[in-house]
């Protein structure tokens, strides 16, 4: 009997192949999509795939060998959205994090199922920081969005 891994690395695939075709194609600016935090010389606006924030796993059923499908999984995969914008623009910054924001919620929104890994998949909590940049002299925010999946393994 073969025991199933996790849809974890599926979804994260899933969702940066996803996002770069979705989110490079429609941006007139400067974007990056990243497996997670990318490193230094990174373009203004950045979306990156990051780390589980909470995952629960249980059985379904107290019955069968233990092989695919008996495992109920639900987990929150973050994904971080981080604009910069050189001067005072405050608003410009803040409203382009929301864009991104948007675009990721409509391809989860779209496609619950996440190309058919998942039993289902939502956007679910934002947080976020808004703040000046001294060293780059601009504004800075940063938007975390939790895509809450359940998947059965």
């Amino acid at each position: 009997m073969t025991i199933p891994v996790s849809t974890v690395p599926a979804v994260k695939a899933y969702l940066v192949t996803q996002l770069t075709a979705t989110l490079t194609a429609a941006t007139g600016k400067q974007l990056g999509v990243f497996y997670d935090e990318p490193g230094p010389f990174q373009p203004d606006d950045v979306v990156s795939v990051g780390d589980v924030t909470s995952f629960v796993s249980a059985p379904g059923a107290m019955v069968g060998g233990g092989g695919a499908g008996w495992i109920e999984e639900r987990y929150t995969l973050e994904v971080v959205i981080d604009v910069f914008r050189g001067g005072d623009q405050a608003q410009t910054a803040y409203e382009r994090a929301w864009a991104l924001a948007a675009a990721v919620c409509s391809l989860v929104r779209t496609d619950p199922s996440l190309g058919s890994r998942v039993v289902e998949a939502r956007p679910g909590q934002v947080t976020t920081t808004s703040e000046w940049d001294a060293d780059h002299k601009g504004r800075h925010v940063r938007l975390s969005l939790g895509v809450d999946v359940g998947a059965w393994t």
